[in-house]
């Protein structure tokens, strides 16, 4: 059997301007997996009543279920709730229920309901009103044919809320899902997608029913294996599929193939990983960051627990404070510049002395998008770890704007300490 097809319908010109980049789709979609639902599509639409209207029509031509976000506050551009009534013909009249989640809502702010605001209270007629808990704009659901259309807010934090408590127990009640998707992710840094591929397809045969996707970023390559399975009274106990469950000897070779590069496995981050790498050998670290600018620091210190392995982080951006801060010699700068690998190895050296700590760790680059040159270039990173085995430099060229060559040089910064903990090669 193949799982139900589901659409997602995104509203607002700003996704189409630039403005705002639509997020809700991703956890959307992970929430009707789980009730055995494919996304076959997304799109993004004005907030034209036409542009609406199209895409509802057509979508409901072949989706199982159409969600619809967006739209749904009270000013002139909020057309989601009338294209819907008008192309399904039915009328917007205010329903007592939604009527009553505005003013709980504007109640907790303080607030009265107004003409104006008194809009989000009109949902068409025969739909089913959907609580806000999150927010003052009601959703609904309707049925139209043999298609189910939830539409809900456009505001992450209320989509999220009305997915979860309103919409996923509707599907779950009125769709009777014959499968599910397993997936299972593996996290990389270091090679790129290309070669990732060659590495792991083969193992796939193509009558396995297990798809292979690779998605890319500043954090490195993120492998996932997945299959839709029928529903199963032991699978529905377990937290693999049976193609996973028959097949932990794939995972064992996906795991061989990538080597040292795969960090994770489902949603640990490299944050996460480093500090219990520190934390089980009891170790201590100080950082001294130029290019990054505190980015190892932020993403280190949002694992909770890491005061205690992180003693210090200073951001030595000039050459003054590497010389006062971390005792670096004004010759060594001048001599080689302060993108060296010399100069990163003796800014590890002096932070844990200064620190007095099992780990110092150092960053200095260009992040652009000035500053560069023909010899050192835009993207031109140089990071140094200086502890107990010994100390250690790595160079790395990094391409994207400024945030991006931040982070990526922040996430190799950490990996490279992921490494010298596990004293594997980097």
């Amino acid at each position: 059997m193949k799982p139900f097809r589901a659409d997602i319908l995104a509203i607002g010109s700003e996704l189409l301007h630039g403005g705002r980049v639509d997020s809700n789709s991703l956890f959307i979609a992970d929430i009707l997996a789980s009730c055995g639902i494919r996304v076959a599509q997304k799109m993004a639409l004005s907030d034209e009543l036409r542009d609406i209207q199209s895409a509802l029509r057509a979508t409901c031509k072949q989706a199982d279920v159409v969600i619809v976000t967006g739209g749904l506050g009270s000013t002139v551009d909020d057309r989601t709730r009338e294209a819907v009534a008008t192309t399904f013909g039915r009328k917007l009249a205010a329903r007592p229920k939604a009527m009553q989640i505005l003013k709980r809502q504007l109640h907790k702010r303080g607030r009265i309901v107004t003409p104006l605001l008194a809009r989000q209270a009109l949902i068409p007629l025969g739909a089913q009103v959907l609580d806000n808990g999150v927010g003052t704009a009601p959703g609904f659901y309707l049925q139209e044919g043999s298609t189910h259309v939830f539409v809900i807010p456009g505001v992450p934090r209320e989509a999220r809320d009305m997915m979860d408590l309103q919409v996923q127990p509707i599907l779950k009640r009125r769709l009777k899902g014959t499968t599910v998707l397993w997936s299972h992710a593996f996290n990389t840094v270091g090679l790129p997608e290309t070669d990732i591929q060659q590495l792991v397809a083969p193992l796939l045969s193509a009558s396995s029913g297990i798809a292979l996707s690779l998605l890319a970023s500043t954090k490195g390559v993120k492998v996932t294996l997945s299959c839709w399975d029928p529903k199963d009274s032991k699978l529905s106990r377990s937290t693999k599929s049976k193609s996973f469950l028959q097949g932990d000897s794939l995972l064992h070779e996906v795991r061989k193939r990538l080597g040292p590069c795969l960090f994770s496995e489902g949603d640990e981050t490299m944050e996460e990983v480093v500090g219990q790498l520190l934390s089980s050998r009891k170790w201590t670290i100080g950082l001294a960051e130029s290019c990054t600018g505190g980015l190892i620091a932020h993403r280190i210190t949002e694992v909770p627990g890491s005061s205690g392995y992180l003693e210090r982080g200073t951001v030595t951006y000039s050459n003054k404070a590497k010389e006062e801060l971390l005792g670096i010699a004004r010759a060594l700068l001048r001599k080689n510049g302060a993108v060296s690998a010399q100069v990163a190895e003796a800014m590890a050296k002096g932070i844990r002395a200064k620190s007095r700590v099992d780990l110092g760790v150092s960053v200095t680059g260009i992040a652009g998008p000035g500053g560069g040159s023909a010899k050192k270039p835009v993207g031109l990173v140089y990071m140094a770890i200086d502890g107990p085995q010994g100390r250690k430099s790595q160079r790395c060229q990094f391409g994207g704007d400024r945030t991006e060559i931040k982070f990526r040089s922040s996430q190799a910064a950490l990996n490279m300490i992921r490494c010298y903990l596990l004293q594997v090669k980097m």
